[in-house]
């Protein structure tokens, strides 16, 4: 087991969705939780590349990739080791990293409301006060995928865009079996079911992660359809009742904050931002 591809972001960039399609098929062994957080966490850290592989049920003669999708991967500065840490193990595994870009606007709107819904943020008070500066760091895109070019080979590295992953999940679905080198005339069933939504409950990971861990249920879940597993998932968090709208001015504020950033992201890596605009 020393194939890994790694779903690294962003926040609210519709990694819940794209890793529930991938873990489908028979040749993806998916990770028993969809966050493990491995490398961004020091006390999971130090249980080495031997307790990494512990977080998958692998069979060497059904799956080709083990998959994982942790957005603490790319939360510079709070999480400043991560790709560090993978490098590390280069002599040890091969990966490849997944990294979906979304509109910087739409994502931290969706952010704030996410964390509001959970209790992470005081959406009131945080508007008071100013867009919060982790939601802006953590749309500097270039600033976060740079870790992982300056360590790894381009060629392990797909950069894909939210909307298209929203308008058309089936063709980035196949994009990505291509690029993980798999099977990409799989039938994948529930393909455009959206989970983690801003317009339904939103889910508190450690219960979910709880559930997942729990053998039996591990084994029940795959008799059932994902439209029914998406059901579950959105019953287990809170409410939505209020999404966060920006004002001009703070969208305005965060075009300053991140034209560099996007300027870098387009000339450097060639992603189209042209359409992203405050």
């Amino acid at each position: 087991m020393n194939n890994f591809a790694l779903i690294i972001g962003t926040m609210k960039g519709g990694t819940t969705s794209l890793f529930a399609y991938l873990a489908q098929h028979p040749q993806i062994s998916p990770c028993r939780q969809k966050e493990p957080r491995f490398f961004s966490n020091d006390q999971r850290w130090a249980k080495g590349f031997e307790g990494y592989q512990t977080l998958w049920d692998w069979h060497p003669q059904q799956h080709k990739v083990a998959l994982e999708a942790s957005v603490d991967y790319t939360r510079i500065p709070k999480r400043p080791n991560v790709a560090a840490r993978i490098a590390t193990l280069k002599d040890k595994a091969n990966f490849q990293f997944i990294y979906i870009l979304r509109n910087p606007w739409e994502r931290i709107e969706s952010h704030y409301t996410h964390g509001h819904a959970l209790g992470w943020i005081e959406t009131q008070k945080s508007l008071s006060e100013g867009i919060d500066r982790h939601l802006i760091e953590v749309s500097q895109y270039a600033r976060q995928i740079d870790e992982y070019y300056q360590r790894f080979d381009p060629d392990s590295i797909l950069l894909l865009n939210f909307d298209e992953l929203k308008r058309d999940p089936l063709s980035v679905v196949q994009k990505v079996c291509h690029f993980l080198n798999i099977d990409t005339s799989y039938e994948f069933q529930g393909i455009g079911t959206v989970f983690n939504a801003n317009n339904q409950r939103l889910t508190d990971e450690r219960l979910w992660k709880a559930m997942s861990n729990n053998k039996f249920l591990r084994s029940l879940a795959n008799l059932i359809p994902l439209s029914t597993k998406k059901r579950i998932y959105n019953s287990l968090g809170g409410k939505i009742k209020t999404n966060f709208k920006m004002s001009p001015e703070q969208r305005q504020l965060i075009f300053n904050e991140l034209r560099e950033d996007m300027n870098k992201l387009s000339d450097k890596y060639g992603f189209d931002v042209s359409k992203w605009t405050p």
